[in-house]
């Protein structure tokens, strides 16, 4: 037996008998010892809206190895084994790479993620002699269509209001409008009644959070029921909010009652007024 050797490293030996009658020697052979696994991210595959696959190799380097990988949002740098989220969560989970010395493939799908995101991610492996790090690599997810909320109406008017609405560009570059009619379409669709506005609409950006967008509408019937509802559009796809409804109003009629509490010097004057829904 022999100690005191440098992991991963290649020694040549061979064995010397001597007798009284001479010296002889046997071939050089070689071997090399253990070492950490040496690790490579590589390119995510399979990705989509809301997920990926996770790709990188390890060389085991002679000791039985495990691999799995991290992934963030944010970019740490380097890799490491604390930053954002571990793939697979568990290490007993982890894909077993034998303890070969050579490269093994490995790789992980992970779901989800926020469309239209850059994530940051890289391969670990590891065993009885370390853990290695792979590069830190990157990938976004693809866009989503729109996610969209019609909202209250505010601002009700005999002849007009504003409709509200908010929607989640989920990553691509996302324009929001109106429909609206005196006649219920029974689900909302982008042919229905008037379009408000009657081209384009309101720039939403292209982020992963919701935005608000609205439109003042004129030339309104009072006392009329209105059907609206807010759509969203980019480049994957359109998406519809629910229908809701406003009634818009009309002039207060009012009554005058008889005057009670009568004096000689007061008296309490009545009367009765409908707001029809306006202040």
């Amino acid at each position: 037996s022999v100690t005191g050797l440098s992991p991963g490293v290649t020694y040549y030996y061979c064995a010397i008998v001597q007798s009284a009658e001479g010296i002889a020697f046997g071939s050089v052979l070689s071997l090399t010892t253990a070492d950490a696994p040496a690790v490579s991210t590589t390119a995510a595959t399979a990705v989509t809206s809301g997920g990926a696959t996770l790709n990188g190799s390890a060389n085991p380097n002679l000791a039985s190895a495990t691999g799995w990988f991290r992934y963030a949002s944010t970019n740490p740098g380097a890799c490491n084994d604390s930053f954002g989220t571990r793939a697979p969560a568990s290490s007993f989970s982890d894909p077993a790479l034998g303890s070969g010395s050579s490269d093994v493939a490995y790789s992980q799908a992970i779901t989800g993620l926020l469309p239209g995101t850059p994530y940051y991610y890289c391969a670990l492996a590891a065993n009885a002699y370390g853990t290695a790090f792979g590069a830190v690599q990157s990938f976004t997810t693809l866009a989503a269509a729109p996610s969209v909320s019609t909202g209250s109406s505010s601002n009700r008017t005999g002849t007009g209001a504003t409709l509200n609405g908010s929607a989640n560009p989920n990553g691509g570059d996302t324009t929001a409008w109106f429909r609206y009619s005196t006649a219920s379409p029974g689900t909302c669709n982008d042919s229905f009644g008037t379009r408000a506005p009657s081209s384009g609409g309101s720039a939403l950006g292209a982020g992963t959070s919701s935005v608000a967008f609205s439109r003042a509408i004129t030339g309104l019937t009072a006392g009329a029921t209105y059907y609206y509802c807010a759509i969203a559009q980019n480049a994957v796809g359109t998406a519809f909010g629910a229908l809701q409804t406003f009634t818009t109003p009309v002039p207060p009629p009012a009554s005058t009652s008889s005057a009670a509490s009568i004096t000689n010097t007061g008296s309490s004057l009545n009367g009765a007024g409908n707001p029809n829904g306006a202040t």
